[in-house]
């Protein structure tokens, strides 16, 4: 594996103080003496209020390892940072990879976003509504699939997500609509409270506005250590997912 850590994603000054230069870099994981591999955009947990790229090396050690590209970014946190924010930062962070991976030996038509809890409302919003991807002249199809894990997709009424605008325009559900790629939706055994009708609700929402949509039980797993599961050997989660992403 190769691994090149704190790449600025950032493509203007105007995207952020520079208090949150490091929040706008992003960690890549690559298989060594590989072409044309498919690509992973993993966006990480924590309510929106914590966590970074750095907590995630192992899964990106653990993918690269089956022959994944796999891209981790920081993004700016709430509630210093309302939202928009995180979304726009993870869309600087996919368009620097779909427009970069292929001189590291990505294949740029085959990269997936990914995202746990907090990470999955993010790239499920960014496959959606179109707006974030455009600013950078991509379209959703750019995504070439969707693995979101135990995700909030109603933020309508979540106090603790702080928007500087409109709340429902922040939930993927309220975007749905044909032309989105395809998603796989997880939850677990013992996830948090409300988290496994987000999943079984935002999946039947998909399918009613022709979005392909496969939804995955885990068993035996909670909400953090359903992430933690991802770096074994094998599992459902993480064998789900290399068949996914190795069988476009």
């Amino acid at each position: 594996v190769e691994m090149f850590a704190g790449i600025s994603y950032v493509v203007s000054e105007n995207d952020g103080a520079p208090a949150d230069a490091d929040k706008h870099k992003l960690d890549l994981y690559l298989p060594r003496d590989k072409k044309n591999f498919p690509v992973l955009v993993f966006l990480h947990g924590g309510s929106w209020r914590a966590g970074d790229r750095s907590v995630y090396r192992a899964l990106g050690d653990r993918l690269a390892r089956a022959g994944i590209g796999v891209a981790i970014p920081s993004y700016r946190l709430m509630p210093q940072n309302p939202h928009p924010a995180q979304i726009e930062d993870a869309a600087a962070a996919f368009a620097w990879v779909a427009k970069n991976i292929a001189q590291r030996g990505g294949d740029a038509s085959r990269i997936y976003l990914s995202g746990h809890s907090a990470g999955a409302h993010l790239a499920a919003l960014l496959a959606l509504d179109e707006k974030y991807l455009g600013k950078f002249g991509l379209p959703r199809r750019s995504i070439h699939g969707v693995i979101a894990m135990s995700g909030i997709y109603n933020v309508d009424t979540l106090d603790t997500f702080v928007a500087a605008g409109d709340r429902h325009d922040a939930s993927p559900y309220a975007h749905a609509h044909s032309g989105a790629p395809p998603f796989l939706i997880s939850y677990c055994q013992w996830d948090y409270f409300g988290l496994p009708k987000q999943a079984r609700d935002f999946t039947r929402t998909l399918k009613k506005n022709f979005v392909a949509a496969e939804l995955l039980y885990v068993p035996g797993e909670n909400h953090i250590s359903e992430v933690i599961s991802l770096v074994q050997d094998h599992g459902l989660l993480i064998d789900t997912i290399l068949s996914v992403v190795n069988n476009p």
